[in-house]
Protein backbone atom coordinates (compact mmCIF):
# COMPACT_ATOMS: atom_id res chain seq x y z
CA UNK A 1 0.00 0.00 0.00
CA UNK A 2 1.10 3.27 -0.94
CA UNK A 3 2.09 5.63 1.94
CA UNK A 4 0.22 9.64 2.13
CA UNK A 5 2.56 11.21 -0.13
CA UNK A 6 1.87 8.59 -3.11
CA UNK A 7 -1.91 8.19 -2.14
CA UNK A 8 -1.74 12.45 -2.48
CA UNK A 9 0.01 12.08 -5.96
CA UNK A 10 -2.64 9.02 -6.96
CA UNK A 11 -5.57 11.07 -6.04
CA UNK A 12 -4.23 14.65 -7.36
CA UNK A 13 -3.27 13.20 -10.78
CA UNK A 14 -7.22 11.68 -11.10
CA UNK A 15 -8.89 14.92 -10.37
CA UNK A 16 -7.15 16.78 -12.43
CA UNK A 17 -7.69 14.25 -15.20
CA UNK A 18 -11.03 13.93 -14.52
CA UNK A 19 -11.78 17.25 -13.81
CA UNK A 20 -9.82 19.76 -15.96
CA UNK A 21 -11.48 22.71 -13.86
CA UNK A 22 -8.86 21.71 -11.23
CA UNK A 23 -5.71 22.37 -12.95
CA UNK A 24 -4.83 24.22 -9.99
CA UNK A 25 -5.51 21.67 -7.48
CA UNK A 26 -3.80 22.68 -3.98
CA UNK A 27 -4.31 20.45 -0.73
CA UNK A 28 -7.09 22.97 0.57
CA UNK A 29 -8.96 23.43 -2.52
CA UNK A 30 -12.84 22.88 -1.81
CA UNK A 31 -13.87 20.30 -3.68
CA UNK A 32 -17.87 20.05 -2.72
CA UNK A 33 -18.25 23.73 -1.39
CA UNK A 34 -17.76 25.09 -4.64
CA UNK A 35 -19.61 22.39 -6.71
CA UNK A 36 -16.44 21.36 -8.04
CA UNK A 37 -17.21 17.87 -8.07
CA UNK A 38 -21.48 17.24 -7.91
CA UNK A 39 -23.05 13.95 -6.34
CA UNK A 40 -22.16 11.32 -9.51
CA UNK A 41 -18.34 12.85 -9.38
CA UNK A 42 -18.48 12.11 -5.85
CA UNK A 43 -19.92 8.63 -6.60
CA UNK A 44 -17.04 8.11 -9.19
CA UNK A 45 -14.61 9.05 -6.66
CA UNK A 46 -14.98 7.15 -4.02
CA UNK A 47 -15.11 3.61 -6.10
CA UNK A 48 -12.07 5.28 -7.59
CA UNK A 49 -10.08 5.18 -4.40
CA UNK A 50 -11.84 2.28 -2.95
CA UNK A 51 -10.46 0.32 -6.23
CA UNK A 52 -6.89 1.67 -6.46
CA UNK A 53 -6.16 1.75 -2.54
CA UNK A 54 -8.33 -1.67 -1.58
CA UNK A 55 -11.26 -1.40 0.67
CA UNK A 56 -14.70 -1.42 1.16
CA UNK A 57 -17.10 1.76 0.62
CA UNK A 58 -19.54 2.34 3.43
CA UNK A 59 -22.12 4.67 4.07
CA UNK A 60 -20.33 6.25 6.30
CA UNK A 61 -17.84 6.97 4.00
CA UNK A 62 -20.06 9.68 2.25
CA UNK A 63 -19.21 12.45 4.84
CA UNK A 64 -18.30 16.14 3.95
CA UNK A 65 -15.38 16.27 6.04
CA UNK A 66 -13.74 12.76 3.92
CA UNK A 67 -14.37 14.42 0.78
CA UNK A 68 -13.62 18.24 1.50
CA UNK A 69 -10.45 18.84 -0.08
CA UNK A 70 -7.30 17.12 -1.25
CA UNK A 71 -6.00 16.90 2.12
CA UNK A 72 -9.21 15.27 3.63
CA UNK A 73 -9.29 12.73 0.46
CA UNK A 74 -5.86 11.64 1.58
CA UNK A 75 -6.16 11.53 5.33
CA UNK A 76 -9.52 9.40 4.48
CA UNK A 77 -7.56 6.92 2.42
CA UNK A 78 -4.74 6.12 4.66
CA UNK A 79 -7.23 5.77 7.65
CA UNK A 80 -9.10 3.62 5.68
CA UNK A 81 -6.36 0.95 3.85
CA UNK A 82 -6.08 -2.21 5.12
CA UNK A 83 -2.83 -3.11 8.12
Amino acid sequence: MPGGGEVEAVIHAYLTKRYPALANLKADTPLLADGLIDSLGVLELVTFMSERFDFEIEDSDFDGGNLANLDSLVRFVVERKPI
